[in-house]
């Protein structure tokens, strides 16, 4: 414990550690035995956080009927030196009568990052439920405020895609503030769930977690001098407490599509001829930063659909995301009133307009009617919602970084590597930004349930799809992650064995088919055992063993017949089942292979026989296997996914480099870039394409030749969808892989290409560097690109990838243990 010295106690501070010279990020203690003891952070001699605390709590007993709070938490006693500071403090809290241990740690992880943790400890009382909030505060009035997504913020909450916010000081350097993933520091980032019944979209939830789990000083808050950036942990919007103000609607409306619109007082009547899109459409009252409920009765022959648009500059741009969305089939009845409501949350959307759209999707000679519509603004009841058990510690970790400030582009990359850097993960810098991105991405199931779960991106939130999670938490040694969610999968399974498909909070799910799941299920149970030598449930593995024996080859002639492909390409389904499929017939072959491992009784002979009709896709006049023996001059690069299963799982080829190496000649190389690490190459690959004879030697899939059945044909006419999504999109994961498979076969252009898709996921758009769903191979100008790919976190598969092709080891993850 720092004594001050008589001749200094006027200054009320007390510094330790030596000042550095070097522009190194370093740590002092601030404070006295009276006011308490916070922690300074500087780089090399420059001040640059000065706060007066460490964080404040609120805090509610379970019925909410006692409240009570720590406000401006400073320690009592500290320990340390410039890089290492611990704070301790013990409170009683009289009106709980409850006393609580805290502990605050700060770590200089390297030059650039400092790591925050707050540990909280109650042993006197069931469940305490909380909110912590971390205020930051500037040393100097700050240039500028940046965010993950826009580069000069104006303050409020940061509901982005990526929790990082930052400032810029008065010389040039940006401080910038992170947080672990949501599963440590018990946050989600869900604003919706799915909607009930069969209409399909999603709509806001009335419990509404983290809303302000990153905001920023506003424009008001600085012309007072108040400046900082504040992360807050566990804070919910009630939005069925606090007060509502019903707002005026425009009495201005605008026709679209084909319909006859009368209104009568509070009723609009929609009589629909044509089956575009048809209906009428308004300006919402909206604000950025607020939150609102949408409510009207309805009825009519046909479903519903309601959609929210942002208007910029008069033209409309992007749905909006955080409430109600995707509603295109609200069900109605002709004869009764079904009441809709759904609450919206409208983060910053650069002071935009937002249109309201009321009407049907693709009916035609039908009716509506609206009745009641009306828009309320909540200021909504904040509550706590994290919890402290009775003998449990919990806690809180942020981290720090300061660089030079280049330019918001940098600053994105920065936010994601400097992340990774803090949780002590080893790699490349793109393998620093999909690590820091899948844990972004991976929070606690509700609420309510403070177990792990990944989501793909914010674009599919709340939703966990499993075989996205599986490719996600199987490239980390984390072995929670890995436990859990393995476990989460197995209380989906049927009781044929299959794993279901998805996991939705809020709301449940029925969605279990013959795909690919069940297999990930059984392949990420085997490297379960390799990696953490764990028991699993017997019975669970035996059921998945049995679905996938009988399901996929029930006639063991070691061709495998299945109602859908087992792989991403999930568009389109078999009825009768199918053996037309390469990826197939290779997932059949690596399934049985596992189950092997597992334990259980399989001839060998049965496995060559699956490998033997794996190889037996590769056509020796096209050179290149077949992605459907139907369409014989379509290639797919996910042919090659259960050749880079075996080399991963088993270290062994199961086809010949020969069709390995004319397989990946065959695939076109398109967005060709100058800058790019190897210009004389393309820079992405389409997933899947035809083939042909022409000079050009490929062209992207038509009504005529295709595939995917009613799919195909709705979305290619006119080459509306030419390198988009199926339709000769790039995907990382599944391209980056099949260039690993070309590197263990010989393939001289693999690496080169590996460096040049890595070089595309980070800058082929310079606006976007980060992981994406896919990305266009067809082009004019990256605002054409979908807004919803961004942040795609099964990408992170990469580091499975590189270690295959001998680039990175398992060391490197900061979760190994040996």
């Amino acid at each position: 414990m720092c004594k001050f010295l008589n001749t200094l106690s006027i200054l009320l501070f007390c510094f330790v550690g030596t000042i550095s010279s070097s522009q190194n990020i370093n740590l002092k203690v601030v404070g006295d035995d009276k006011q308490g003891y916070n922690v300074a952070v500087y780089n090399g001699n420059q001040l640059l956080v000065n706060n007066t605390e460490e964080f404040s709590l609120d805090m509610a007993n379970t019925d909410f009927s006692e409240k009570t709070s720590i406000k401006n938490w400073t320690g009592a006693e500290w320990k340390g030196d410039s890089n290492n500071i611990e704070l301790t403090r013990k409170t009683y809290l009289a009106d709980f009568d409850l006393n609580i241990s805290v502990t605050v740690s700060y770590e200089v992880i390297n030059k650039n990052i400092v790591k925050k943790s707050i540990d909280i400890t109650q042993t006197g009382m069931p469940i305490i439920y909380y909110t912590l909030s971390e205020t930051s505060k500037p040393a100097q009035v700050p240039s500028k405020y940046v965010t993950f997504e826009y580069d000069n913020f104006p303050g409020g909450f940061a509901h982005e895609m990526f929790p990082s916010a930052g400032f810029v000081t008065p010389d040039n350097q940006v401080v910038g503030f992170l947080m672990d993933a949501g599963y440590k520091n018990h946050y989600t980032r869900t604003t919706r769930r799915r909607f009930n019944g069969h209409g399909g979209g999603f709509v806001g939830m009335r419990k509404l977690p983290d809303p302000n789990l990153v905001s920023v000083a506003t424009l008001g808050e600085r012309a007072k001098n108040k400046n900082y950036i504040k992360q807050t942990f566990g804070e919910l919007y009630n939005l069925d407490s606090g007060k509502e103000i019903k707002l005026q609607l425009n009495s201005q409306y605008k026709k679209v599509g084909s319909v006859e619109i009368s209104k009568n007082d509070s009723i609009y009547k929609l009589n629909i001829n044509s089956n575009e899109q048809s209906g009428f459409e308004m300006i919402a009252p909206f604000k950025d930063q607020k939150v609102y409920t949408v409510s009207f009765l309805s009825k009519g022959s046909t479903p519903l659909a309601l959609k929210l648009f942002r208007i910029k500059n008069g033209k409309k741009t992007v749905e909006l995301e955080n409430g109600i969305k995707y509603i295109d089939k609200f069900p109605t009845q002709e004869k009764e009133w079904t009441l809709f409501k759904g609450s919206v949350l409208v983060p910053y959307i650069e002071n935009d307009s937002v249109s309201l759209f009321i009407g049907a999707s693709d009916a035609k000679d039908c009716s509506l009617q609206i009745k009641n519509l009306e828009i309320v603004a909540h200021e909504p009841a904040i509550e706590p919602y994290n919890k402290i058990a009775m003998g449990e510690t919990v806690t809180k970790t942020t981290y720090i970084f300061v660089e030079p400030f280049t330019n918001h582009h940098d600053f994105v990359i920065s936010s994601q590597t400097r992340l990774a850097e803090a949780k002590k993960f080893e790699g490349s810098e793109i393998e620093k930004m999909m690590y820091a991105n899948f844990n972004m991405l991976t929070w606690i199931t509700s609420i309510d349930d403070f177990s792990p779960f990944n989501v793909p991106n914010m674009n599919y939130s709340p939703d966990m799809y499993n075989r996205d999670s599986f490719f996600s938490i199987v490239s980390s040694y984390n072995k929670e992650l890995n436990l859990s969610i393995w476990n989460k999968w197995a209380q989906t399974q049927n009781q044929k064995g299959a794993v279901g498909t998805i996991i939705t909070p809020y709301m449940g799910s029925i969605e279990v088919k013959d795909n690919e799941a069940t297999i990930q299920f059984l392949i990420w149970a085997m490297m379960n055992k390799r990696r953490f030598g764990v028991e699993l449930p017997k019975d669970k593995i035996q059921k998945a063993v049995d679905f996938v024996l009988n399901e996929f080859d029930e006639d063991k002639d070691g061709k495998c017949q299945s109602h859908f492909p087992l792989c991403q390409v999930d568009v389109l389904d078999f009825n009768p089942k199918t053996d037309r499929l390469a990826v197939n017939q290779g997932m059949l072959a690596i399934a049985l292979r596992t189950i092997k491992e597992l334990g259980y009784e399989i001839s060998d002979s049965y496995i060559e026989k699956a490998e033997t009709e794996y190889r037996n896709f590769y056509d020796v006049k096209r050179k290149h296997l077949l992605y459907d023996k139907q369409f014989p001059d379509i290639i797919a690069i996910t042919d090659l996914e259960p050749e880079f299963y075996s080399l991963w799982l088993f270290e062994r080829p199961i086809l010949t480099d020969e069709m390995v190496v004319n397989h990946l000649n065959q695939i076109p190389l398109l967005n060709k870039v100058a800058n790019s690490p190897h210009p004389e190459y393309g820079t992405t690959a389409p997933l899947i394409i035809q083939l042909t004879k022409d000079k050009i030697g490929y062209s992207f899939m038509n009504t005529d030749y295709q595939p995917f059945g009613e799919f195909g044909k709705s979305n290619y006419v006119g080459g509306a969808n030419d390198g988009i999504y199926y339709n000769g999109g790039s995907w990382f994961r599944a391209e980056y892989c099949a260039y690993v498979v070309g590197v263990k076969h010989g393939w001289e252009k693999a690496k080169k290409m590996m460096e040049n898709r890595a070089w595309a996921e980070i800058n082929l758009n310079p606006v976007w560097p980060y992981s994406k769903e896919f990305i266009p191979t067809k082009w004019t100008t990256t605002d054409s690109w979908w807004p919803s790919t961004r942040g795609l976190c099964w990408n992170v598969f990469i580091l499975m990838a590189d270690e295959v092709a001998g680039s990175r080891t398992s060391k490197m993850d900061p979760d190994f243990e040996k």
